[in-house]
């Protein structure tokens, strides 16, 4: 089968697959990654310990054409979303691909989740997992930079690792080492409402300590936030009110909202099955370069 004839197979089977990619299931996810993971000009190095439990493991993604493992690295370290239940490193390596063609080494680690574990402890992993690549892990001489990004409850980690010192702090990690964080589709500003968000966050009295809007303290790194217009898991406003008090804080931030975009297809936007249209992905590498 040729190229062109692949992707037109692959783009058919994603509109039959509507239902699937709506709830970023495993499934759909693996689907999207399909074409990546075929055609993708990248090196990966899989299932990578960063800690000892067995879910804490990370996928590392090398551009093709690096000089080799001792050259610097401009690190993006990616934090999936699945509403902190859900969610498995192997089905972005559509990330991964957008991001290794631009010449950025990409690191997409497993976390816990709940039920079997509750607030922070997802959350400490993923601050483990930075700490760990930081120091090299012995893949590669030095990073030169280091971003974070993460989608949905993702993005939530994220901004939690640059927004709260405690998470990192606890591995003796400045924050001024995150040069840059990018969030689609964050819960910056949530409250849990439901009872099955008050167990998994049920460890709190006071639930402006899971809130990234609440520790913003104008320190934090320039950040790019993006979000679908259409988006009804999380409510554009999340993004309005995190980017609106980090801007009146001094910090440098950029904002995109996507109109005719939804929660699942802004991060599948970075897919090659969304060629077209695609400011998504301009706008992310853009403001990578800069």
């Amino acid at each position: 089968m040729s190229r062109s004839a692949f992707h037109s197979a692959l783009r058919a089977g994603v509109i039959l697959m509507t239902g699937f990619l709506a709830a970023c299931t495993d499934l759909g996810l693996r689907a999207v990654s399909a074409p990546s993971e075929l055609l993708g000009d990248m090196r990966v190095e899989s299932d990578i310990p960063y800690g000892n439990k067995a879910h804490q493991g990370l996928d590392l993604y090398f551009p093709a054409a690096a000089a080799g493992a001792t050259a610097p690295q401009r690190l993006v370290i990616f934090v999936y979303g699945g509403d902190w239940t859900s969610g498995n490193k192997d089905g972005y390596a559509f990330v991964a691909d957008a991001l290794t063609a631009a010449g950025y080494t990409v690191a997409i680690p497993d976390y816990a989740k709940y039920p079997d574990v509750t607030f922070p402890d997802f959350v400490a992993d993923v601050a483990l997992a930075v700490s760990w690549l930081a120091g090299n892990g012995g893949r590669f001489e030095h990073v030169d930079e280091i971003v974070l990004m993460g989608h949905s409850a993702g993005a939530h980690t994220g901004a939690l690792l640059v927004t709260d010192p405690r998470f990192l702090g606890a591995h003796q990690f400045p924050l001024q080492r995150i040069d840059a964080f990018v969030g689609l589709a964050g819960p910056y500003a949530y409250l849990p409402q439901n009872q099955k968000y008050r167990d998994i966050f049920g460890n709190l009295e006071d639930y402006q300590q899971m809130q990234p809007l609440h520790f913003l303290s104008g320190s934090e790194p320039p950040m790019l936030l993006l979000h679908g217009e259409d988006d009804s898991t999380v409510l554009p406003l999340h993004t309005q009110k995190f980017a609106d008090k980090a801007t009146a804080l001094g910090v440098d931030v950029s904002v995109h909202i996507y109109p005719g975009r939804g929660h699942a297809n802004l991060v599948l936007a970075l897919s090659r099955l969304q060629s077209e249209n695609n400011a998504v992905r301009e706008d992310i590498l853009s403001f990578l370069e800069r």
